[in-house]
């Protein structure tokens, strides 16, 4: 007897679900009070220093490289300008998810960001960095970097303070256009992403383990460094406790900006196809 077709699509809407085990921290950039919440619930309520815009359009239905949105709904949160030092600070304890993750570990760090026009070249912007006031207690960072002010040779960046700043193949942005980025790391090997493609690798650099009283912050690496602010709009932001493969890293993406069905919705459209089917 040949399997329903209600199930075999039941079936494959399952497996196209993402593995959410490993996400840490998901930032959806939803929020509207000034604040910034973990739909996870591993972290801390995020607090704004400066100033942000929240209630900004987020990323739109689209095909970004190997990346294609559909049903997209959510909002993002701009950042800027430049020499704003603007962003979200998310606790201090290293008991937190992301600032758990050792130096020897493993993990995966993505974003939406639609960058604005740096006002000097070697801006960084940093959707996601850990550590204290300018890194001197190591952690990480990642972000998008500028080497000018045109686009035209930017980078997606894991720097890891005191050690190394570790860049992709460089590629040209234009301003204002949603992109997704992201890199993974396991125990120093770096590899990049932009647009759900592999954006080549990094020889091992291995980031200190924070000190007491280290931090994460959501915006932009803080504490009187300009270069380091974002100017422009993030949305979709997620860390994971892993090294997701490249067709993870674009489910994810996609993730990051549609609503998934729940488990239980799934299953009550099945058991009424199948009703359906038995009733012929």
């Amino acid at each position: 007897m040949k399997t329903p077709l209600c199930l075999l699509a039941f079936s494959a809407a399952l497996n196209s679900l993402p593995l959410q085990a490993a996400v840490i921290a998901n930032w959806s950039m939803d929020d509207l009070n000034s604040a910034l919440l973990d739909s996870t619930g591993n972290h801390p309520v995020g607090t704004v220093v400066g100033s942000v815009v929240q209630g900004q359009p987020g990323v739109p239905n689209g095909t970004y490289g190997a990346i294609t949105v559909t049903g997209a709904t959510g909002l993002s949160t701009y950042f800027g300008p430049n020499a704003s030092d603007s962003y979200f600070t998310i606790g201090d304890s290293n008991a937190n998810p992301v600032m758990n993750i050792g130096r020897t570990g493993s993990m995966t760090v993505m974003s939406w960001i639609a960058p604005l026009a740096p006002d000097v070249a070697g801006r960084a912007y940093r959707p996601v960095s850990t550590g204290s006031f300018l890194g001197t207690d190591r952690g990480w960072g990642f972000a998008l970097r500028f080497g000018d002010t045109i686009g035209a040779n930017t980078t997606v960046r894991l720097t890891t303070y005191g050690v190394a700043d570790n860049d992709s193949t460089p590629f040209a942005v234009n301003f204002g256009e949603w992109i997704h980025i992201a890199a993974t790391y396991s125990n120093g090997a770096i590899n990049y992403y932009l647009n759900g493609n592999q954006l080549g690798s990094s020889d091992t650099s291995l980031f200190g383990d924070e000190l007491s009283a280290a931090r994460l912050t959501v915006g932009g690496r803080t504490g009187g460094n300009d270069f380091d602010q974002t100017n422009g709009f993030l949305d979709g932001i997620r860390v994971y406790d892993e090294v997701l493969s490249t067709e993870a890293i674009r489910a994810a993406a996609v993730a990051s900006v549609v609503p998934e069905p729940s488990i239980g919705l799934l299953v009550g459209i099945a058991g009424l196809a199948l009703l359906s089917f038995r009733r012929r």
